[in-house]
């Protein structure tokens, strides 16, 4: 996958079978040809999905794989997500459940694997050359690419904010470090600070706010508070490894 930029999130307003599936497929097909190459599809209102839906869903994947992208299913249910086990589509439409089990703290005297901390050069034009770094630090670790995409490009959300609200990155820095069980990504800003709960849902009017949830659907926990150590904000990504084979 190696177009960053052309991402979309669609949300179905409801549940994806025979009645609502021409629409998506449009939609899909629309992005598609003008050259998004990496959708999420927020299934935060979607309680079922038929053969019809499961099957568009299918082909619109395969097609997007075929081209280097990726098309990914977020925020299911429970049911949806027990009804893609069954079907043994979990994998192949790289399914993400809205109710995530919590993250588990890390034992005691637990320490990275590696860890690097980067200093971050100032202009947002920038921020693509960050994105593939991040992806080339994890690329040995056990995560499969469609993980290894959500990382970095939760990376780059967050750096995008730093951008924004610290004099264009002025002051940034971002720590990578890998642990036996997850990656964790640490980005520092030098602006004003902020801070959300993690049940706080950001206004999606606001650009931060839209961020803010993109990441939450990439990774497995999203923390965002002002900095103890100056002043600023601090976000900790937490991405956790599939357990090897």
């Amino acid at each position: 996958m190696n177009e960053w930029n052309d991402i979309a999130v669609i949300t179905p307003t409801g549940d994806i079978d025979i009645s609502t599936v021409a629409s998506l497929r449009d939609q899909i097909d629309a992005l598609v040809a003008s050259g998004v190459r990496r959708i999420l599809v927020n299934c935060k209102g979607v309680t079922f999905i038929d053969s019809s839906g499961l099957a568009c869903l299918l082909s619109r994947s395969r097609r997007l794989a075929q081209m280097g992208g990726l098309l990914s299913l977020v925020n299911t249910s429970p049911g949806v997500t027990r009804s893609m086990q069954i079907a043994r589509l979990i994998d192949a439409l790289h399914v993400t459940a809205a109710a995530r089990p919590p993250v588990p703290l890390l034992k005691p005297g637990v320490m990275p694997l590696w860890s690097k901390s980067i200093s971050i050069q100032r202009g947002v034009e920038n921020l693509g050359y960050y994105r593939h770094r991040v992806s080339d630090m994890i690329s040995a670790l056990h995560m499969d690419d469609s993980d290894r995409f959500d990382v970095a490009l939760a990376a780059g959300e967050a750096l995008s904010n730093a951008y924004d609200h610290a004099n264009g990155g002025e002051g940034c820095m971002m720590l990578v470090a890998a642990y036996p069980d997850r990656v964790v990504v640490e980005v520092r800003d030098s602006g004003q600070g902020f801070e959300i709960a993690a049940d706080e849902e950001p206004d999606e009017s606001e650009e931060r706010g839209r961020g803010i949830k993109l990441m939450r659907m990439l990774v497995d926990s999203v923390e965002v508070r002002r900095r103890e150590d100056a002043r600023g904000t601090l976000v900790r990504l937490i991405k956790l490894l599939k357990p090897a084979a």
